[in-house]
């Protein structure tokens, strides 16, 4: 069993969670996404500039409107995929586009907003050409098909998800908001299989962009671990609120964790 199972399997003894605890750490997750995916993409509002925006409508001083305009539409798609996990709904084109259509309201590309693109595209800095205009449906089509046929083989949901991930950003199937768009995917997918949030830190970007260029290529190895460790962060998040002695409780897998942190340390000195 890997880390990341220990700690869920460690997790899933203290739920269900208090309702009070759970909104917390739920609010608190939903303002690191947002700003963290924004970021991502180069919008500029810190964290704290991302919270009291949401909380109390105050803008950032020198921030541009699109800035703004990007974190609270970010906020309504992360509504809609609570609301998704809460009812249990597998993933469908209609969730996928209806993601895009919150990401891009009232933008200056709301017009392609939640409609895939007719036009073709390049990926900023990318190898990879994205597929023609007239093979998106197809593609997106497969996609689909491969992440249910995937889940009925059993294949494991962390490599299952991340490869979904890589291959929707892959396909490029909008005009704009297709890494955003990807990234709530990825949760929907995460949160319905009983894991915690993803949130890849904008310091990641660009451990996160080789990661997706080599999945083009067919290795899909460095995008999984990448997803793995954002994971367990979470998940390490998670527990140090609601059961804050596990690693007493829990020894042998705390000091695997911990030689497996001073392990990466070491190589990145």
């Amino acid at each position: 069993m890997n880390s990341v199972e220990q700690l869920k399997k460690i997790l899933d003894t203290r739920r269900p969670l208090d309702p009070i605890t759970s909104k917390s750490l739920q609010n608190d997750f939903m303002i690191r996404y947002n700003q963290a995916s924004n970021a991502i993409e180069g919008n500029q509002l810190t964290l704290v500039e991302t919270r009291v925006l949401l909380e109390n409508g105050i803008t950032a001083k020198g921030k541009t409107f699109k800035d703004h305009l990007d974190v609270i539409n970010h906020q309504e798609a992360i509504y809609y995929l609570l609301d998704l996990v809460k009812d249990k709904e597998p993933l469908s084109e209609r969730h996928i586009k209806e993601f895009n259509a919150l990401l891009l309201k009232s933008t200056k590309d709301e017009i392609y907003s939640g409609k895939y693109r007719s036009v073709p595209v390049m990926i900023q800095g990318a190898k990879h050409v994205p597929p023609q205009p007239y093979l998106v449906q197809n593609e997106m089509d497969r996609l689909l098909e491969k992440n249910t046929k995937d889940k009925e083989v059993g294949k494991p949901d962390l490599e299952r998800i991340a490869e979904l991930h890589a291959d929707f950003v892959r396909i490029h199937p909008f005009v704009d908001g297709n890494g955003r768009t990807g990234r709530l995917i990825m949760n929907v997918e995460l949160m319905n299989a009983g894991y915690s949030i993803a949130i890849i830190e904008p310091t990641e970007r660009e451990d996160y962009y080789n990661a997706l260029e080599q999945a083009d290529e067919g290795n899909y190895k460095p995008i999984t671990h990448l997803l793995t460790e954002s994971v367990q962060r979470s998940l390490e998040r998670e527990l140090q609120v609601v059961y804050p002695d596990w690693q007493k409780d829990y020894p042998q897998i705390a000091y695997q964790l911990a030689s497996c942190s001073r392990k990466k340390l070491e190589n990145q000195v």
